[in-house]
């Protein structure tokens, strides 16, 4: 639940940056749901990392580079999809939004966060062991 919450408030942030780009200050829609993305994703990370999987150690590089990434591959998914939905299809951009954003979170921004970036809080509130993945190298 802490982490609907979560991406409901890194939402609103996303969604409002989209909408002042496009606009306000009249940015192409798919940079501008690029920069939307990036930004809700920093909001998300210190939520989730200090609310949602309450997950009190000190920041680590590691984990703000593999978030980092996890941020970054959402927002080209997300950019790519509104691209797709809003520029080549015609469907409105709020709505492209919309359905990018739930389609990306389910397929890849929420397992990609409790598998790589948050696996220790993750697995500690599920009571359940998340698979490793091989990220060994990245330490």
């Amino acid at each position: 639940m802490r982490v609907g919450v979560s991406g409901i408030v890194a939402t609103t942030v996303d969604v409002t940056a989209l909408v002042v780009l496009v606009e306000l200050l009249r940015s192409h829609v798919t940079i501008a749901a690029f920069l939307a993305a990036a930004l809700g994703g920093v909001t998300n990370f210190f939520i989730n990392k200090y609310w949602a999987f309450a997950d009190d150690a000190p920041l680590e590089i590691r984990q703000v580079a593999i978030y980092a990434l996890v941020s970054l591959v959402t927002a080209a998914f997300t950019a790519a999809a509104i691209h797709i939905l809003a520029v080549l299809i015609g469907v409105p951009y709020l709505i492209a939004k919309a359905i990018a954003a739930a389609l990306v979170f389910l397929i890849w921004t929420y397992p990609a966060q409790a598998r790589l970036v948050f696996p220790d809080a993750a697995e500690a509130a599920s009571g359940e062991s998340m698979p490793e993945l091989a990220l060994d190298s990245i330490d």
